[in-house]
């Protein structure tokens, strides 16, 4: 079951100290029963270019001389990630002591990871952001520790939606004050609104990638789908009134010109340039998009929560956690650097490039500066019973090109939203057999 956290103010801050005061004793007793002599090193898999790689490399001194082991960072690309560690698992060896994973790969490696329900307790778990124990237990398992969250939520040009002339063709067109939408109607009346002078409204995600497919599961979930994709004993739900009901709103904005004609080559990373081109008013994009848009022209952006379906506001969430290795020979260490990481979870906020993070002491902090404000969008769009992960399944990569497959079929009006996502439970169905 969810766990609904509701946001707690400023005595959150503390939780930022708490991991601090746990005692690295039982792995110091541990490291002097070892060899004399004997090199005290973790190697921990990161993801190259990302901020693991970077604030792993940040914190290595800081964990040895806490410590006495070194860090060893191996990192590799995304798309390399996954079949390193798979090769490892299925040579039953560790040449990781501590990997970075995808919650979407969490169920796949599974048995492979050292449960940590004995090491960690509500102290640290207490400021995990929404849906982050659930995405990070299988189980009743805990398998890692969370690194980062990430979240669509909506962001816009504020400058558009202030801007007196607007406001006026707006109440005269639609009978109601201009603003910043919460809900699909007004959503869907700002896009059309905005469509004009060389502008489109809004973005569809239409690649045939993860991107959209997670874009068309924010909608379904807005429209009531829970759980995911995958109900009890694996029964596939994708073809049930909410996943139809969103498919048929995501063509609607792009039928009706809403979205680019470029629909079915767009994704986060397209949809982001063109806003950044002046060529969208909104787009419901991964919050960490709103940094860099700030950045770019601050007096013209800004960022609201996700707006919501007939169940509400909700998404579908993108997070990271560290996990050890259960073929690991240095578990100890390993356990105490996952904790030292989450300690030091902040170093994500003020180094990494994202500017996420993975505790909710974290988001309260930054929330209010400047440039941030993505935070308080995130918090308040993880904060409904409908914002959930995706399911934990190791098939997720054969059913989310199914699914986007699914979602390319309607917009591009080759079936209707219901007959393309039948079709798709058929081929899930095949799946999962």
């Amino acid at each position: 079951m969810k766990k609904n956290k509701k946001r707690f103010g400023v005595f959150a801050l503390a939780a930022l100290t708490l991991v601090s005061t746990l005692v690295l004793s039982a792995c110091g007793n541990g490291s002097e029963s070892k060899e004399a002599g004997k090199d005290k090193t973790i190697t921990v898999l990161v993801e190259s270019g990302s901020p693991a790689e970077k604030i792993a490399n940040s914190t290595a001194d800081a964990f040895k001389k806490e410590t006495g082991y070194k860090v060893v960072v191996d990192s590799v690309p995304y798309s390399g990630m996954y079949d390193k560690v798979s090769t490892e698992v299925k040579s039953k060896s560790a040449a990781h002591d501590v990997v970075c994973l995808d919650v979407l790969w969490l169920s796949a490696f599974e048995n492979a990871l050292t449960p940590l329900n004995k090491s960690v307790d509500d102290k640290i778990t207490s400021d995990f952001l929404p849906t982050l124990e659930e995405g990070g237990t299988l189980n009743d398992k805990l398998l890692g520790l969370p690194m980062w969250i990430n979240s669509k939520v909506l962001i816009y040009r504020k400058d558009l939606f202030e801007d007196e002339k607007n406001k006026t063709e707006f109440n005269k067109k639609y009978g109601h004050d201009l603003k910043v939408p919460t809900t699909w109607e007004e959503y869907k009346e700002c896009a059309e609104f905005f469509t004009k002078d060389d502008m489109y409204g809004t973005a569809v995600f239409g690649m045939a990638s993860g991107d959209t497919v997670c874009s068309f599961l924010d909608q379904a979930s807005q429209a009531g789908a829970k759980p995911l994709v995958l109900g009890k004993d694996n029964e596939v739900l994708v073809d049930e009134k909410p996943y139809v009901d969103a498919l048929q709103y995501l063509c609607d904005l792009y039928e009706k010109g809403y979205a680019p004609e470029e629909t079915l080559s767009v994704a986060s990373t397209e949809a982001q340039e063109m806003f950044n081109n002046g060529k969208l008013a909104m787009q419901l994009n991964w919050s960490h998009q709103y940094p860099a848009a700030y950045e770019l022209n601050k007096e013209k952006v800004g960022v609201a929560p996700m707006i919501g379906g007939s169940a509400g506001v909700a998404a579908t969430t993108g997070p990271w956690y560290q996990c050890v290795m259960k073929n690991s020979e240095n578990q100890e260490a390993a356990i105490e650097y996952l904790k030292f990481m989450y300690d030091n979870n902040e170093k994500y906020m003020t180094e990494g490039s994202l500017k996420i993070a993975g505790r909710t002491s974290i988001y309260e902090k930054y929330e209010t500066q400047a440039g941030d404000e993505h935070l308080g969008a995130v918090l308040e769009t993880l904060d409904n019973d409908y914002s959930q992960n995706r399911p934990a399944t190791p098939y997720w990569t054969e059913i989310e090109e199914v699914l986007a497959k699914a979602v390319q079929s309607a917009l591009s009006g080759k079936a209707t939203p219901k007959d393309a996502l039948k079709d798709a439970k058929s081929e899930i169905e095949t799946i999962i057999e």
